[in-house]
């Protein structure tokens, strides 16, 4: 972006219901006029082509709040201080292309997969975990991995707890926000990339492209147990990026189908049990689709296209009833 606005091209998808002019009023009410109530405007889904970032490749929403991880350049493991997150609004418009880190402090490298808890927002970058108030920007919080490959992807497990993928050591850590180690948590996932916890907080997911993005597959962590085991997740084989679980227990998740993304990647809607429900339709190809998130209303898919410079946002089919 380097001091170019992103350019946004938006198109709403209308879900179908009437709006008249004038304020909108609570079902069971009436206006001054005594006319009938209008209610107010169920959610619509979003599809749009976002531009102008640097090799994406996550997004996340802290309430109403985007982030766009920006790996400057496509290297994901080169330290060259090019890194960045980007900030916008849930409908695609710019809040600050150069969000994060701020002026004045530590640079980012290549920064990936991010996760919020309070006010705090973490991005993984190569070997450690960073932290920023998202209020102030400044950055709080810093955990070195040491001897990591590659930090790919974090999820919250608990208010002091994050979950970490770790791509080259094809595992996972927990990493204890309050004494700032990690723990290896399982082992085993090779290419072990996106992560995310199912809504009761019981299983991870966790989608591995494979040895050098030669394809893997997508696995389920049980926290509860004891000794958390991967056990693959239907008999998906791709190479996988992102992952995000509905409320249902569908996980979306992104293949790139080909490396370095000259063939157009995928987004795929999969069942509890892991067959393929639904494939993603977008408004463009995608290149290297990486770290994907859900909006809020769960509607549309915010897919980071690495290899393109943008994130385009596609409607996500209706939850069956």
């Amino acid at each position: 972006m380097r001091g170019r606005r992103l350019g946004v091209l938006l198109v709403l998808l209308a879900a179908g219901c009437t709006v008249h002019q004038g304020d909108i009023v609570v079902p069971g009410t009436t206006t001054a006029e005594g006319s009938s109530a209008v209610a107010p405007p169920a959610p619509i889904a979003k599809t749009a082509v976002l531009e102008g970032f640097s090799a994406p490749e996550s997004v996340h929403f802290a309430g109403n709040r985007v982030f766009v991880s920006n790996m400057g350049t496509a290297d994901p493991q080169v330290k060259d201080g090019d890194g960045f997150l980007s900030e916008l609004t849930a409908d695609g418009s710019v809040v600050e292309a150069k969000a994060l880190p701020r002026e004045g402090d530590p640079v980012l490298n290549a920064p990936k997969g991010m996760a919020h808890i309070g006010n705090n927002l973490y991005v993984a970058d190569v070997d450690r975990i960073v932290g920023y108030d998202m209020d102030t920007r400044e950055q709080v919080f810093v955990a070195a991995m040491g001897k990591a490959g590659l930090l790919n992807d974090i999820a919250v497990l608990n208010p002091t707890t994050l979950l970490v993928t770790d791509t080259m050591a094809a595992s996972v850590y927990r990493l204890d926000l309050e004494t700032r180690q990690f723990a290896l948590l399982s082992k085993g996932m090779s290419g072990a990339n996106g992560i995310a916890v199912d809504p009761a907080g019981q299983v991870a997911y966790v989608a591995a492209l494979g040895v050098d993005f030669g394809g893997g597959n997508v696995y389920r962590l049980d926290l509860t147990a004891e000794t958390v085991t991967p056990v693959r997740f239907g008999t998906l084989f791709g190479i996988y990026d992102g992952v995000a679980i509905r409320p249902n227990g569908d996980a979306v998740v992104s293949d790139w189908v080909s490396t370095p993304g000259d063939e157009p990647g995928a987004v795929t809607v999969y069942s509890p049990d892991g067959t393929a429900s639904a494939a993603v339709a977008t408004p463009v190809p995608l290149h290297g689709p990486a770290d994907v998130a859900l909006d809020p209303d769960g509607l549309s898919v915010w897919i980071p296209a690495v290899a393109d410079n943008r994130v385009v946002l596609a409607a996500l089919p209706a939850i069956a009833a």
